[in-house]
């Protein structure tokens, strides 16, 4: 009897622990609707292509940026190749 107040027990900590893991990963992580994606994408195209002409960072800065920006399009977006251009 006393094996299996032992077992349920491990159980339910461990039903705990993994909610608690699951509770965690679903507030750290960012949940972005189609349409506020397609916005985060135009904007990054838009500094990308007319970044350079406001003149607030040197050329160089401008490709570092623009570099990264597309990184983090990829990464979080998983684009479509047909919808990169």
């Amino acid at each position: 009897m006393a094996i299996l107040y032992i077992v349920i027990l491990l159980l339910a900590i461990a039903v705990v622990l993994l909610a608690l893991a699951l509770f965690h990963f679903v507030r750290k992580s960012t949940y972005f609707s189609d349409k506020e994606k397609e916005f985060i994408v135009f904007v990054i195209d838009i500094f990308k292509d007319y970044g350079d002409d406001l003149g607030i960072q040197s050329k160089d800065q401008h490709a570092k940026i623009v570099e990264e920006l597309e990184k983090i399009k990829n990464k979080l977006f998983k684009l479509k190749k047909d919808e990169q251009t």
